[in-house]
């Protein structure tokens, strides 16, 4: 008779059976239970409120491998090749200022001061096609802006932006 633990196995990985690794290749390996996936994909599963703890690990044909618990159960080695693979996939600098706004033929065309996770300091030109969509509210004083390429934009802090960037913004705010 199976236990009611192996009756709600969630697929959490079990670390001590893992190891991940970069490969030649510039991808994340990952050598778990006897098995070496040379490619392996990493999602987030809430990526907003817990973006370092529960990570779907799948295979390259989308195939789920398992759930990391949490980025830093892992040795130090292994934390920095998941993270690296992290930052690289959720492309997310901070919204420092918004420069221009420019409404054309259902795209809007944004310039932002931006910085990235490095604190680099640096302007980007962006299109956002679906407003309503893609410029979404994320608690009472954050934003999220995707771009037409899927990147992401974080303004983490809403009353950090200048008065003239929270004009700009406003009339897409919903």
């Amino acid at each position: 008779m199976e236990s009611i633990k192996d009756q709600m196995d969630l697929g959490i990985m079990d670390i001590k059976q893992a190891e991940f690794y970069a490969t030649d290749g510039g991808f994340v390996g990952l050598k778990y239970k006897g098995e070496d996936y040379k490619h392996v994909v990493l999602r987030r599963i809430m990526p907003s409120k817990q973006p370092f703890n529960y990570i779907s690990v799948a295979d390259i044909e989308n195939k789920e491998i398992a759930i990391l618990k949490a980025v830093d159960d892992l040795p130090e080695g292994q934390k920095n090749v998941v993270l690296t693979e992290l930052d690289n996939r959720y492309y997310s600098p901070e919204i420092l200022d918004v420069i221009s706004v420019q409404d054309k033929l259902g795209y809007v065309y944004m310039e932002m001061r931006l910085k990235n996770k490095k604190g680099i300091e640096y302007k980007k030109n962006c299109a956002i096609k679906d407003v309503s969509r893609n410029i979404r509210m994320t608690s009472d004083n954050s934003i999220i802006v995707f771009d037409v390429d899927g990147n992401r934009y974080i303004g983490s802090d809403l009353k950090k932006l200048s008065r003239q960037s929270m004009r700009k913004l406003d009339a897409y705010l919903f």
